[in-house]
């Protein structure tokens, strides 16, 4: 082979790899673009519902209450309901579906909760109606919004920087964490409602996870299979009575069929003073 034909061949090899280069940076370009254009719809989010705790809701600690008590009480069995002052009428007003604020204090989520006309229209939606990818916590449509159904379903995203349902996954990835504070709470207008978590575990969509028990035999039956799919062991004795709350988010993979869950039974329903 001559020289002449070795530099056209150089040259050749040469010009195709800046049009792969060219090529893999305008890839680049596009996906950061694309990334960027995600993670600030994810701070959109984050900034409405910080906004809305913001405003509308206030911690309370027990000096602050008007009933404080000067002498230490005993501790209560049940450990220290979480007090918070919640703007119910002030939320309403930014969307009618609002039906409880949701608070899992080992986690720190706090967030409203609302129920849609169905299961679609918050999954990319967030509280005052805006569409993004957050989207809200939301109720089961079908569910009684006064949680007296035996047991009641709240979905939320496993959002990728921790908000929404982004956190549950750490009860399973951080071990002892659930057992140092395993309640949560909902605030309606009228009550706080308790819920001691008693289990949680990987399912798929459309388990039987997601049957609900209309009467107290299928509650019983339900009780012993959220049980036996624990992979959480309550160091709390499981209340007999009180009806249940499903906290429900994906997992895995995006896009797949699993979802992480994690059950809690009422254990005390307290006036919302």
């Amino acid at each position: 082979m001559g020289k002449n034909e070795k530099k056209k061949k150089k040259g050749r090899f040469t010009l195709l790899d800046k049009i792969i280069m060219a090529v893999a940076v305008a890839v680049l370009v596009v996906s950061g673009y694309k990334l960027a254009g995600i993670f600030l719809e994810y701070k959109e989010g984050e900034d409405a519902y910080d906004s809305l705790t913001d405003q509308y809701v206030t911690y309370l600690d027990d000096a602050s209450l008007p009933d404080a008590q000067e002498e230490e009480e005993e501790e209560d069995p049940l450990g220290t309901i979480l007090k918070l002052s919640i703007d119910y009428d002030g939320l309403k007003s930014v969307n009618d579906q609002f039906v409880a604020w949701l608070s899992v204090p080992a986690l720190e989520i706090s967030y409203p909760v609302v129920q849609g006309e169905d299961n679609d229209y918050y999954l990319h939606r967030t509280f005052d109606g805006k569409s993004n990818s957050s989207g809200a916590i939301f109720m089961d449509f079908a569910a009684s919004p006064d949680l007296s159904d035996y047991n009641t379903v709240i979905y939320g995203h496993n959002m990728k920087n921790g908000s929404m349902f982004g956190k549950l996954k750490r009860f399973v990835q951080e071990d002892g964490l659930c057992a140092q504070n395993p309640y949560f709470y909902l605030y309606t207008k009228d009550t706080v409602y308790q819920y001691l978590i008693v289990s949680y575990y990987v399912t798929h969509d459309g388990s039987s996870t997601y049957v609900l028990p209309l009467d107290e035999t299928a509650y019983g039956e339900y009780k012993s299979l959220i049980m036996k799919n624990s992979t959480y062991q309550s160091e709390i004795e499981i209340p007999k009575e009180g009806r249940m709350v499903t906290l429900s988010t994906c997992y895995g993979a995006a896009g797949g069929t699993q979802r992480f869950v994690v059950h809690g039974i009422c254990v005390q329903e307290t006036p919302n003073e």
